[in-house]
């Protein structure tokens, strides 16, 4: 576990959105914490700073577009911060190396932490740790096992939490339960937006519609069947329709809120957005007593996929 992180804001309408991105990108996530309903601060490793900047600001099809999260720079934490602090102060190592060494006399200090079991929830674990004072090169803080394991036992299909200091490390052991498979989705494949269809990837099924169409919602996107020949004539033999559809969309309206933030977070909320769609242009504007809200964004639709 790297000692060397870097702190970091994203603010943002929902800003806990843009962590599930991360996480999903492979950037383990520490300390998180949510000062301000529209901000949330957390560390990562040293090493995964430019990988985050390399996420947001988003970027779509080459071109700069409008992203919801903006993430900022807090300089370095943990040991990083300390080390250059002690550069400047050698007379504190003294201090530090007796503070360590009577630490690991009394068995109290954490080196680490050793996951047993399944690790699908480590980055949450961390945070949990964190969250109750315990850190790696840290005194104990005993008497939070049951708060950690209680709040890791409400994460998804976990069946089995335990937390023990084991010598000098940490040992959490995490068991899952089966997964529930996805339902797999009969018949044919409609639309969920109206908009024009950018891109469509049919692997089973017949597409009725191609790139450059107009959609509405609930028109059928994918047959379900494909057509064999029979003589003279054709038939229809039923399979089941898995495809991937993006279409541009756009919307207008009047909202009645108290400022432009409000206004545009209570249309993204209802836009429902998914983690692989995005806001390609948004305006807000105050207009008879309330503010008129414009968005276009591409929306990724999915069918057994």
């Amino acid at each position: 576990m790297s000692l060397f992180k870097e702190k970091l804001a994203v603010d943002g309408v929902m800003p806990q959105r843009a962590l599930l991105r991360l996480k999903r990108a492979g950037i383990a996530v520490y300390r998180v914490e949510k000062p301000q309903k529209s901000r949330i601060v957390f560390c990562v490793k040293k090493k995964d700073v430019e990988k985050v900047f390399a996420i947001y600001p988003k970027v779509c099809y080459n071109r700069a577009v409008y992203s919801p999260f903006t993430v900022t720079e807090l300089g370095a934490v943990g040991l990083g911060k300390t080390w250059k602090t002690l550069k400047n102060r050698i007379g504190l190592w003294i201090g530090v190396l007796l503070f360590c060494a009577v630490g690991l006399a009394a068995n109290q200090t954490v080196l680490g932490v050793e996951f047993v079991g399944s690790s699908a929830y480590k980055s949450e674990t961390l945070a949990l740790l964190a969250e109750n004072g315990i850190r790696a090169f840290a005194p104990y803080q005993t008497g939070k096992e049951d708060v950690i394991c209680s709040k890791l036992l409400s994460l998804p299909s976990v069946e089995f939490c335990s937390v023990k200091k084991t010598g000098l490390w940490l040992r959490v052991e995490t068991r899952l339960g089966n997964f529930s498979k996805p339902k797999y989705k009969k018949g044919d494949m409609v639309s969920s937006r109206s908009g024009k269809i950018l891109s469509m990837a049919t692997l089973s099924g017949t597409p009725l519609k191609a790139a450059g169409d107009e959609v509405q919602r609930g028109q059928t996107l994918v047959g379900a069947w494909f057509v064999t020949p029979n003589g003279e004539s054709e038939q229809r033999t039923k399979t089941d329709a898995i495809a991937r559809v993006r279409i541009a969309c756009r919307y207008e309206g009047l909202v009645a809120a108290e400022d432009e933030q409000s206004a545009f977070a209570k249309v993204y909320l209802s836009l429902e957005l998914s983690d692989g769609d995005c806001i390609t242009q948004k305006q807000v504007e105050k207009k008879d007593g309330a503010y008129r809200v414009y968005v276009e964004y591409e929306t990724v639709q999915s069918w057994n996929i």
